[in-house]
């Protein structure tokens, strides 16, 4: 029997099977004839079972069509693919053959499983080739020997070093000139040192260092379908949505960093979230635990440049300490990236000295050449990455909770211990007395909103701070809390630099209209050019500028790439933003609503919609100096908005009212606001005689995150009184799990209404939703329990039992008759897919080895087609783009079938960025099709594909889908619309939205 062979050419063409498989299953497959393709797909059926695991039923002959198809001249004959298909199960283990006997039949039926998400083709076919000569025998690797053929393979030997075997330049140690470079940058201090050292009090980061869980979360949140009672059948777990995982600190550090399984990753948060903390610590780890080689760059130092003219011409003459590089050491260096050895450490994504929506385009378009075999970890603020168009989609995202007082995690069943209380200690432990009075302070009732504000890191270290230095009454907004740091650091340096309180009021006047007008100048945010510093501070020799400089509020951070003047910042972005707020006198400066009065445009302000504005605003509305009337205008104004083109930008000035309510508690309107969000999130759009319907997703989606962001204990208190007058089982049910689950854990309220639920209600797909929240917000709760028994008992229905017994076994681990349900469907149920399912959730529950290794032999699998990133094909480029688009075009014309012409549209689309024909196919299908399905993924592929310049057509388009007049069952007619109007509210200035709207009016 001839051996296996495991060498190039088998190789090859195993790796050409994967290519053709990835491409056909992620919709991107590059083929002449796609009318050939299209005979195909009935014949090659797929399935994404997750992000990561491929369904694929078929034959291998339909694979060989496939492959002539896709791959040009490149071809694979049937006993190659089968040879291909055995390297894939026993030599990759990649491959889980689900057909119930191995002979007798053509079809194969089989799961892959990969290494890294299904759109991200060129990653795992890297992953391909780095696995397949690892586990080559080491005789395969270095003798010359016979292919299966006959013929001779090519003899394998190492790769020739790039470097010359005689070197006039001894290579450096690269791990040490990392670690002194570490140290250089002072990164194993903490990140307020700088604030706090004038004082003497100052911190080697693990002497305070509380580690923060994390959670993985979603790329943008995608709007998901209404859910009615009738559709209870999915898990419906609103708050929920942007989670994959939540991590202890350690178990992100081990599980994620050391099996090298993400080699993209972003950190995301608010500031003062911890991210750059979180980033220290990842360089700290990779040094002590790996031989790698971590290399920290701010981003904000490089003015200009590319990663890779940074790392060659800056951190590398710096590193070695020469002004000019060897040739060699620098051949040395790109060696120890190509060799995967390299963590590129970002921090600060949002401190670039560009508009933040083309920072994370730019950050993609230095990710290229040798730079690309880096792993890169980045930290940037959330707005940015959710700001619009994310070109950075392929990395895993992942965010720091905030500190906790010991309750359990929101998205976790996890219990946490008081972390804010251990961060006090650590900070007071010189002082344990100071700690244990400030901790007393902050558990008085009348500080629960604070209480809530300060579990930021950044925020807690300030108040540490303020309350230590002057044992003063705690603040009751963000405002005022760094209006009391602000008088502390005045105070500090009282002795060395002192001022009256007059210059202390002309510098944070001047110091706010300097912030004012670098965050009204995109190109200067955060990095102040030395002139622009002297336009509004004067000379730095004298008077201000120099005050500033001696009290830290300004520090120089560099000098200009282009100009060769220095560059100044303020010492975190935050005090920029309340200096900013401090400087701003009149709400009108925020809003300014003057379009219905046809003033001079120069008169309009609309910053509410700007993202970078609404820090400012929020500590604004916080200011105890302002009066209340005038705080109480500027929400009235914002809550009464008229936008005068479909209420689009209405919604989004409610929204920030909301926000603006946690820093203005005393609001008249606060509870009105807060009972209007739970409306919009948990209520349903009224019409007179007719049945209600549930509010556009983006609507629902806005109130959810708004009601995160408003005043906790208003938001608590309406949300009990939703739930208690509520007459919808399933409105009252989704309410009560996000109250006792997100808002207030193990609310009595919640717990009551839930209970009462699974006591009473009749849908029977409700009623074992409710136990199951119930069971998630009180643990070990014993209805909950008693009542998913009785349905697993009782029900008719497969779906709804393995359901119940799936939930039983969540909430109450390793529960015997759950594992005795799930197992009896497994083998006895009629619908094989409840049969694979319940395989699913046993394994799930009891994990790999306890649950059975091969899926029953299902019915036809149906083609699924998810969105995905828009990506070049990573298939055979053989047809040039011409003749690709010319048979799209045609293929576009020639079909009478919605979808096929859908699809083609949507690759050529892709193809061809603002093709008009494919651009005006997806718009006029979005208005003319009667399937709801079909509208769901046209407005899937508009939203992805669509450029900004093409943003007014769609407005002018679509606008009236969702006219004043629409009603009733249109509502659900038009709600994909809605979505993808919105997507264009949310990436067009309001005057040219408004411009577009009133002058396509018909």
């Amino acid at each position: 029997m001839a051996r296996p062979s495991y060498g190039p050419e088998t190789k090859k063409r195993s790796r050409l099977l994967l290519t053709v498989l990835l491409a056909y299953a992620n919709d991107t497959i590059d083929c002449e004839d796609e009318a050939a393709l299209d005979a195909l797909r009935p014949q090659i059926q797929t399935r994404w079972l997750s992000e990561n695991r491929l369904v694929v039923r078929t034959k291998v002959r339909f694979l060989q069509a496939l492959i002539s198809l896709a791959a040009g001249e490149s071809q694979l004959n049937t006993e190659q693919i089968k040879e291909a298909f055995k390297r894939f199960a026993d030599f990759l283990e990649i491959l889980e053959d689900n057909r119930p006997s191995r002979g007798g039949s053509e079809t194969w039926h089989f799961t892959l499983k990969l290494w890294h998400k299904r759109q991200d083709i060129e990653a795992n076919l890297q992953k391909f080739d780095a696995e397949w000569e690892n586990r080559r025998p080491e005789k395969s690797r270095q003798v010359a020997g016979k292919d299966d053929a006959g013929k001779f393979s090519v003899i394998l030997s190492p790769a020739p070093c790039p470097l010359p075997l005689c070197s006039s330049a001894p290579l450096p140690d690269w791990q040490q000139l990392c670690r002194t470079a570490l140290e250089t940058q002072n990164h194993r201090r903490l990140t307020t040192n700088p604030l706090t050292s004038v004082d003497g009090v100052s911190f080697e980061l693990d002497q305070v260092y509380v580690p923060l869980g994390l959670v993985e979360r979603k790329q943008r949140l995608r709007y998901r379908g209404d859910v009615t009672p009738q559709e209870g059948s999915r898990l419906y777990e609103p708050e929920e949505a942007e989670i994959i995982q939540t991590f202890e600190h350690e178990e992100f550090l081990q599980q994620l960093l050391a099996q090298k399984q993400s080699q993209r990753i972003a950190i995301l948060g608010e500031p003062g979230a911890g991210k750059t903390t979180l980033l220290q610590k990842i360089a700290a780890w990779v040094l002590d635990n790996t031989e790698d080689l971590p290399i920290w760059i701010s981003l904000a130092d490089l003015q200009g440049k590319t990663l890779e003219q940074y790392l060659i011409q800056d951190w590398l003459p710096s590193a070695i300490r020469k002004l000019r590089v060897p040739e060699e050491i620098e051949e040395a260096f790109c060696e120890e990236f190509n060799q995967g050895r390299v963590w590129l450490l970002l921090d600060a994504v949002d401190e670039m000295a560009i508009e933040s929506t083309n920072a994370l385009a730019k950050i993609a378009s230095f990710l290229t050449g040798w730079v690309a075999d880096a792993r890169v970890v980045l930290t940037c603020r959330l707005n940015v990455w959710d700001g619009g168009k994310n070109a950075l989609q392929s990395f895993n995202t992942y965010r720091n909770l905030n500190f906790s007082y010991g309750e359990k995690f929101a998205f976790s069943s996890k219990a946490s211990y008081n972390q804010v209380g251990q961060f006090i200690r650590r900070w007071f432990q010189d002082n344990p007395a100071c700690g244990e009075s400030l901790q007393a302070e902050l558990d008085q009732p009348e500080r629960r909103r604070l209480k809530d504000v300060v579990k930021n890191p950044l925020r807690l270290a300030l108040l540490c701070r303020t309350w230590g230095l002057a044992q003063g009454r705690l603040p009751t907004t963000k405002a005022m809390l760094y209006e009391q740091f602000v008088e502390a650091i005045y105070e500090w340096k009282q002795d060395r630099f002192p001022t009256t309180s007059a210059q202390r009021q002309q510098l944070n006047r001047a110091l706010g209209e300097l912030a004012l007008l670098a965050i009204a100048q995109e190109k200067t945010k955060f990095r102040l050019r030395h002139r622009f510093v002297c336009q509004v501070l004067g000379p730095p020799d004298d008077g201000l500028f120099q005050l500033a400089l001696q009290l830290g509020w300004l520090n120089q951070v560099g000098i200009s790439e282009t100009q060769g003047e220095k560059v100044y910042a303020f010492y975190h972005p935050t005090f920029q933003e309340y200096f900013a707020a401090q400087a701003v006198s009149d709400w009108h400066f925020f809003l300014n609503h003057t379009l219905h009065l046809e003033s001079s445009e120069q008169n309009h302000s609309y910053r509410i919609f700007e993202p970078q504005w609404r820090e400012v605003i929020l500590l604004w509305l916080g200011r105890d100096d302002i009066p209340q009337i005038h705080k109480e205008e500027f929400i009235q104004a914002l809550i009464e908005f008229t936008d005068g083109c479909g209420g689009y930008y209405g919604y989004q000035a409610y929204f920030v009212a909301a926000q603006g309510i946690a820093e203005f508690g005393d609001c008249q309107k606060a509870d009105e606001i807060v009972r209007q969000l739970v409306e919009w999130r948990f209520g349903d759009c009224q019409f007179p005689n007719q049945k209600s319907w549930r509010y556009p997703p983006p609507i629902v989606e806005g109130a959810r995150v708004a009601l995160l962001k408003t005043d906790r204990p208003k938001a608590i208190a309406a949300l009990e009184q939703f739930i208690s007058s509520s007459q919808n089982e399933f409105d009252t049910w989704n309410a009560a799990y996000s109250l006792g689950k997100v808002f207030d854990p193990g609310n009595k309220i919640a717990i009551a209404a839930l209970t009462q639920l699974v006591k009473t209600v009749r849908y029977e797909s409700i009623r074992w939703q409710a136990a199951y929240s119930l069971g998630r917000v009180d643990g070990g709760n014993e209805i909950a329990i008693k009542a998913l028994v009785e349905i697993i008992e009782s029900s008719k229905n497969e779906s709804t039992r393995r359901k119940a017994a799936y939930s039983l076994g969540k909430i109450d681990s390793g529960n015997v008759i759950a594992i005795f349900a799930l197992k009896e469907i497994a083998e006895f149920a009629t619908d094989v897919s409840q049969r694979r399912q319940a395989l699913e959730n046993l394994e799930t529950l009891q994990g790999d080895e306890s649950s059975p290794k091969k899926l029953p032999q299902t019915s036809e699998l149906p083609t699924n087609e998810q969105s995905h990133s828009r990506k070049k094909p990573t298939s055979s480029t053989h047809y040039s783009n011409t003749t690709k688009i010319t048979a799209l075009l045609q293929g576009i014309a020639s079909s009478d079938d919605e979808d096929t012409q859908r699809r083609r549209a949507y690759k050529l689309a892709q193809l061809d960025p603002g093709n008009t024909v494919a651009f005006t196919t997806l718009l006029q299908l979005m208005k003319s099709t009667e399937s709801e399905t079909l509208r769901k993924r046209v407005a899937d592929n508009l939203k992805e594909i669509l450029l900004n310049q093409q943003l007014p057509e769609v407005i002018a388009s679509l606008k009236n889908c969702c006219a004043d007049g629409v009603r009733g069952h249109e509502w659900e007619r038009c709600r994909d619309c809605y979505k993808i109007i919105w997507h264009c509210a949310e990436n067009t200035e309001y005057l040219k939205f408004y411009q577009v709207w009133h002058r396509h009016n018909s």
